[in-house]
């Protein structure tokens, strides 16, 4: 099921040759362990830089939109099975 959110999250990333590795998220009180990252890209918002991450924990899939100015996380949409 596909489901367009908008809701802040809170991530816990990685850092690994100057990527950012989102690794753990918090939504709606569930802890989601991010097992994958698969695709990662950038769009501009005015004159903002902003980076959306699709990532996984293996059985849901999300994407993510990480704000450069405020660096505020947000959940976009959801894939579950």
């Amino acid at each position: 099921m596909h489901a367009l959110i908008d809701d802040a999250v809170d991530v816990i990333v990685s850092f690994d040759q100057n990527r950012v590795i989102p690794k753990r998220m918090r939504w709606d009180n569930r802890i989601y362990n991010l097992k994958a990252v698969n695709l990662i890209h950038t769009a501009r918002e005015g004159a903002k830089r902003v980076f959306y991450f699709s990532v996984s924990d293996l059985t849901n899939s999300f994407k993510l939109r990480l704000d450069t100015e405020s660096l505020e996380w947000r959940l976009v949409e959801t894939y579950t099975a």
